[in-house]
């Protein structure tokens, strides 16, 4: 059963997939930070490991809603 709409749902998918990448561009963002300014590696493990768990599951969520394809988008009918 569908809560949602399908306009609705496609909207989360998306802001999951922009969420994934802004939490790939912070992850490597603290890495940099921390490999060029070893005093604060120690400081930035967290931020680290919560926004790559965040960029993990927001990626999940994404490529679970566009893996799901129609039938009639994954096969178009042959045409004469």
């Amino acid at each position: 059963m569908k809560i949602l709409p399908a306009n609705i749902e496609q909207q989360i998918a998306i802001s999951s997939g922009l969420l994934a990448f802004w939490s790939l561009y912070r992850v490597a963002w603290s890495l940099y930070l921390a490999l060029t300014y070893n005093f604060v590696f120690g400081s930035l493990i967290f931020p680290i490991v919560l926004w790559g768990v965040i960029g993990v599951a927001a990626a999940i969520a994404f490529f679970a809603r566009y893996s799901k394809a129609p039938a009639s988008e994954t096969n178009p009918p042959n045409q004469a």
